[in-house]
Order: C-alpha cells, then sequence, then structure tokens
C-alpha cells in the first residue's frame, strides 16, 4: 500500500509495490484473478471487493494504484462505480472488465473516464493481459503525476522566487517570472520578445553587460542598472545556460539591491558622522562649542536646518543653529501657547519625548507649520537631549523632502542626542566642580524617609535620640552605593546591628577602631545623596536624625535646582528648602585649595577610603590590604587607584 504525505499529496506509487482493488460480484472468478494476478506479478497486491459498495468503503479506508471492476453488478454497474469515484479520485487508473461489448458501453466508459478496457474471454487465461493492463496504466499514471510535480515545482520556484527571472535568447526575453514585471512595472506578456538590454539596462551599463561571456557570467555575481517603471534599481545578477524549447538558452536570475546599497551609503555617512561627531566631543572645551559642532556636522550631513534649544522662561529659545536659519528667527515657541503644541521642538520640550513628523503637508494649517512650508521644509524631528532625569534641552532637524527620516536614523538621532547628554553633563559636572563660585542649600527630607533615619530609630530605641553625618557617597560602579559616616550619640552597637538588618544595606565596616561611630556602608540602589549625582550637585553633608534628614549641597547655579527638589519629592515625599544662597567656594581661610574634578570614580574612593581607614597616619591604623579588602578588590589595584589619585591632587597642589 502506497502512504500519504503529511500534507494529504499523494506520493506517487512505487512500481515495487502495486495496490489493486478487484471488484467483482462473482466472488469464484475474483477470487481466482486475484490468486492469479499476484502469482503472475509479485509487485501486485490485490484487495477484493464484491460489489460496488463494499468498494466505496475500500478507496476510503486505504490508497490504490490501480482499480479494475467488472461491468454487470448488482447494486450499481461498473461505469456507475467509476463515475462515483472520479468525483473523488479523479487521477485513479480504472480498468473495466466486461463480458458485453457494445458501442454504447465503450462509450460510456470514455465519458466516465476509463483507463482501458478488457472484454472477457472465458476460452483463454486473460491473467497476462489484465496483468499487462494495470502495470501499463500505473506506469503512465506515474509518469504523467512525476512531469506535472516536476512542472509544478518549476513554477513554484520561478513564480514564488524573490528574484526576477528572465530566459533571454539573441538578446530577446522569451519567459519572465511576474516578479520582473513587477520590478518593470510591465506584464509579462507585453514583455516577451522585448529586447532586454535596449529596454531595461541602464544606458551606462550596456557595453558592460554586453560584454560578460558565458564563462564569466556563470561562475560570478555581477551588477547593473535596470530601468523600472519608477525609475532606475541597483540589481546583482547571475546567469547560466540552459535549453528552452530545444534551443540553447540564457537564463538570468536578478535581485533588487537597491535598498540594500543606500542601507550600505547611510552607513557610511553615519559613520562619516560619528567620526566628526566624536573629535567634537573630545575637542569640544564648552557646551557652546560642543553644541555648535553637533548641528553643524548634522547640517553638513544633509539636513536643511539644525538647531538646539533650551527652555528659559517656558520659551524655547535656540543656542546654535546650522543650515537654513529663517524659520528658527520668525517661529514662535512658546510651551505656554496650545497652538504651537504640534511644532515638534516644542511639543519635544513640553513631553520630553522624541517628535517626528514624515510630512508637514499632512497637518492641518497653523502658523508654524505655514513658515516651515515656505522654507520648503516637509520633514522635522525633535529630540529631547539629556542624562538621566536632567533635560538640557531639544535638538530640532529639518529637511525639505517627505519621508526623509526612518526608523533607522531616528534610532541613530536618538543614540546621538543620548551621546551628547551625557556629553553636557559631563561638561558641567568638571565646571561645578572647578567653579569658585555658586548657590548654596539646606534640604530637608521630613517624615523619616532617609534609610538611615529608619536606622537611626532602632538604634536610638526608647533612650537616646541618634544622629548620623554622611560625609561622602561614591557609586561603586557595580549598582551599589559606598557612603562613610559617623554615629553621634547612641549605642554603636545597635547601630550596626540594625544597619546589618536594614533590607539595603549589603555590608557595614568599622572604619576606625579608635571612633567606633564610624562606618563604611555599602547600600545598593539609590540614597537621596547618589540621586543628586546627575544635577552637579555636591553633596557636602547630611545630617539624619529618626524623623528627618538635612542635606547641605553646592550647585553651579540656580538652573537645575527646580528639577532637583522634584526629583527628590518623587522619591522620598515631603521635602523642604531650608536656606539657599548664592556663595563664593573657595578656602576662606586664605589657606591652597584643590580640584579634585580630574579624579575617576574610582581614585577618588580609593583616596577617601586611604584617608578615612588611617592609611596616612603614623602609625598607620589601615595597611593597603586591609583597605583593599574592605573595597573588595586586589592589593595591587588599591595601590594603583591610590597613587594616580595623589598624582592628580599633588598636580592641582603644585603645577602651574
Amino acid at each position: 500500500m502506497t502512504e500519504r504525505a503529511a500534507d494529504d499529496d499523494r506520493i506517487e506509487p512505487s512500481l515495487e509495490r502495486i495496490e489493486v482493488l478487484l471488484v467483482d460480484d462473482n466472488e469464484r472468478w475474483a477470487t481466482f484473478m486475484t490468486d492469479e494476478l499476484e502469482q503472475h506479478d509479485p509487485s501486485f497486491r490485490v484487495e477484493l471487493a464484491l460489489g460496488a459498495n463494499e468498494a466505496l468503503s475500500a478507496l476510503q479506508g486505504a490508497d490504490h494504484d490501480c482499480l479494475v471492476v467488472d461491468y454487470r453488478m448488482p447494486e450499481a454497474d461498473g461505469i456507475q462505480l467509476v463515475e462515483r469515484v472520479r468525483e473523488h479520485r479523479p487521477e485513479l487508473p480504472v480498468i473495466l472488465v466486461t463480458g458485453e461489448g457494445s458501442e454504447t458501453i465503450a462509450t460510456r466508459a470514455i465519458d466516465a473516464g476509463v483507463t482501458d478496457y478488457l472484454p472477457k474471454d472465458p476460452k483463454i487465461d486473460q491473467t497476462p493481459v489484465l496483468a499487462g493492463k494495470i502495470r501499463n496504466a500505473v506506469e503512465r499514471h506515474t509518469l504523467r503525476r512525476a512531469i506535472e510535480d516536476s512542472e509544478q515545482r518549476y513554477r513554484t520556484v520561478i513564480e514564488q522566487s524573490r528574484d526576477a527571472i528572465v530566459i533571454l535568447r539573441n538578446g530577446r526575453i522569451l519567459f519572465c517570472n511576474e516578479r520582473f514585471a513587477e520590478l518593470t512595472d510591465s506584464s509579462v506578456d507585453d514583455l516577451v520578445d522585448t529586447s532586454f538590454v535596449e529596454t531595461f539596462v541602464h544606458e551606462a551599463d550596456r557595453e558592460r553587460f554586453r560584454g560578460i561571456d558565458r564563462e564569466i557570467l556563470t561562475d560570478d555575481v555581477h551588477r547593473f542598472r535596470l530601468v523600472t517603471g519608477e525609475g532606475t534599481a541597483h540589481c546583482e545578477y547571475t546567469g547560466c545556460e540552459l535549453v528552452y524549447d530545444d534551443t540553447p538558452a540564457t537564463m538570468l536570475s536578478i535581485r533588487d539591491v537597491t535598498a540594500k546599497r543606500l542601507k550600505e551609503v547611510r552607513h557610511r555617512r553615519e559613520r562619516n558622522l560619528n567620526r566628526h561627531l566624536q573629535r567634537a566631543l573630545v575637542a569640544s572645551r564648552s557646551r557652546e562649542e560642543l553644541e555648535d559642532a553637533v548641528v553643524t556636522e548634522l547640517a553638513d550631513q544633509g539636513y536643511d536646518l539644525v538647531w538646539f534649544g533650551t527652555v528659559v522662561d517656558r520659551t524655547l529659545q535656540p543656542r546654535a543653529v546650522a543650515g537654513d536659519r529663517g524659520y528658527v528667527d520668525e517661529v514662535e515657541l512658546s510651551l505656554e501657547r496650545a497652538e504651537h503644541e504640534c511644532e515638534p521642538s516644542v511639543w519635544a520640550a513640553r513631553t520630553g519625548t522624541t517628535q517626528l513628523i514624515p510630512d508637514l503637508e499632512a497637518l492641518f494649517p497653523t502658523d508654524w507649520r505655514g513658515l516651515a512650508l515656505e522654507r520648503g521644509f516637509r520633514t522635522a524631528i525633535a529630540l529631547p537631549v539629556g542624562y538621566e532625569d536632567v533635560t538640557y534641552g531639544v535638538l530640532a532637524a529639518y529637511q525639505t523632502e517627505p519621508d526623509a527620516i526612518d526608523d533607522a536614523e531616528r534610532e541613530f538621532l536618538r543614540d546621538l542626542t543620548a551621546t551628547v547628554g551625557y556629553a553636557i553633563h559631563h561638561m558641567d559636572a568638571r565646571k561645578a566642580l572647578a567653579a569658585d563660585h555658586g548657590v548654596g542649600a539646606r534640604i530637608e527630607l521630613r517624615d523619616g524617609t532617609h534609610y538611615l533615619s529608619e536606622i537611626a530609630a532602632v538604634a536610638g530605641g526608647d533612650a537616646s535620640m541618634p544622629e548620623v553625618t554622611v560625609h561622602s557617597t561614591y557609586s561603586d560602579g557595580g549598582g551599589e552605593v559606598v557612603q562613610y559616616v559617623t554615629l553621634h550619640g547612641g549605642a554603636s552597637e545597635m547601630f550596626r546591628d540594625a544597619a546589618a538588618d536594614h533590607p539595603i544595606v549589603r555590608a557595614i565596616v568599622p572604619v576606625r577602631q579608635t571612633d567606633p561611630g564610624s562606618f563604611r556602608l555599602t547600600v545598593s540602589g539609590e540614597t537621596p545623596e547618589s540621586t543628586l549625582a546627575p544635577f552637579n550637585a555636591r553633596v557636602r553633608s547630611t545630617q539624619v536624625t529618626a524623623d528627618h534628614a538635612v542635606l547641605r549641597i553646592e550647585l553651579p547655579s540656580r538652573e537645575n535646582l527646580g528639577a532637583l527638589i522634584d526629583r527628590l519629592e518623587d522619591r522620598y515625599g515631603n521635602v523642604s528648602v531650608q536656606s539657599l544662597a548664592e556663595r563664593e567656594w573657595g578656602d576662606h581661610a586664605g589657606g591652597l585649595t584643590v580640584d579634585t574634578s580630574a579624579l575617576t570614580e574610582k581614585q577618588a574612593v580609593a583616596l577617601e577610603a586611604a584617608y578615612r581607614h588611617g592609611y596616612f597616619e603614623q602609625p598607620r591604623r589601615s595597611s593597603a590590604t586591609d583597605i583593599a579588602n574592605v573595597l573588595g578588590i586586589s592589593h595591587s589595584t588599591y595601590l594603583q587607584h591610590l597613587r594616580a589619585a595623589q598624582q592628580k591632587v599633588f598636580a592641582a597642589f603644585y603645577d602651574e
């Protein structure tokens, strides 16, 4: 018995095994013929059915390769059975056996789709004749199905291929698939007998195309420009020689690589832009220089207008502009007026999210849209520039072509603004550290929301009201925060036990044996002090009790104070500013001051750890190995960071 494929497509019968269903109501003759056929041809497997209904049932339960049916039967004659079988198995070979010979029966048999016909003759052994007819019918059916399947596979490969397929002879098209017709905006019928080179190869590529001989054609991938209905497509093609309609021909497989080529061009452009921007990031000595460099480079790379602006008094004000600046000079950029909210730069400033308008003409008329269209702009994008929760401004770019910014370009610009935001933050941080004046503030967190308030409450119990001073805060680079603290009042053992039990404290280590209230804490996540790092705030100290905490901070200006307060309130609830004043930094006693802005985070941690743990005292309270173990790093790594920090501090004292 032949098998069915999993998807119910028939597999061609193997001629080594042919399944036959013999249908005859004469059981004696049918049984005899079944045995004779199987003995005559060992590949036959003959199943017997004694009537039309029995035959229909057998055909439903298994696959058969040939049906042999007697004409005269009581339920229905053989031709009626064949007609019924043809409704569901139109391809099944059928041989009609009958003792009655007439033109009427023959005509009916042909109309019913009988494959072959055998008149019964009881005087001779008809086994070899019937066996031959069965085998011939099955072989012809097998060959026909193989040819049909081959043609179908060929059509499927050709028509479903993502490549355009063209068969040429003497430069003219003999055949092409639908993909080539789509690519050239034509119909298959119209393309037949068309000159391929003269019609579809770009004139600048024709001589080179003709010059590719057969050997080169089959060995490599070649490029040319294909003339299409919409212009020109960059294509790659391979070729081979074949016989088509009994005559040699050439088949080309053509793939449209226009998108690939454009992607390569864009990647080269992005690499160029990245290289120039990285140079600008390194070379810029101020935020103003950086902003100018960014907008200039973007304008040089194809944007018609690029500008950077910041919000001042609820209005977006340009700081750096490159390209056609007439629009920026004329447009109103107030964040207060609702009619301007869809201007992409205003929209980005108000929402803090990227705003892309693929085609300005698709919007309803507004004043800003009219100004933009007058300047010829069709695509606009605006992206907020910031670092963590601090926004420094908006970068806006405009182009005269609609849909000029795709997803890849948008992601590139997002990455760019993230880099610029970090660079501005870094510049502002260095400026803040080196500044000799700024704003001093005392900020109170109420309701005991500092994690040390919770520890102080447990450590104090009912007998005392301990106070904790936070001297310094560092990130360890792995998502944890290190703080040096001193306990005033209360029992240090109780404080240490309470801290060890607190869910965010990962480690607590005593700093001085002579001062049991000094500790180094490692904390998972944020603290109020580390929360202020993106705002370039220096936290001089924090005084913490069970019910409140007061942070003494210094800022380079009042510019980010509002955002700083908002962030503290978001995380720690009730916040108040106790004092705020302009101040001159520096050593009021007239001594030397040190600019520590050049220290890396690890160098700063190493230097303060040495100081806090008594490394510089005589005799030393802690060795470099002791401190390295506390920090969780190797002895050699700790000394490397410490010596680098010392060198930078000494340079701040002695270098010009």
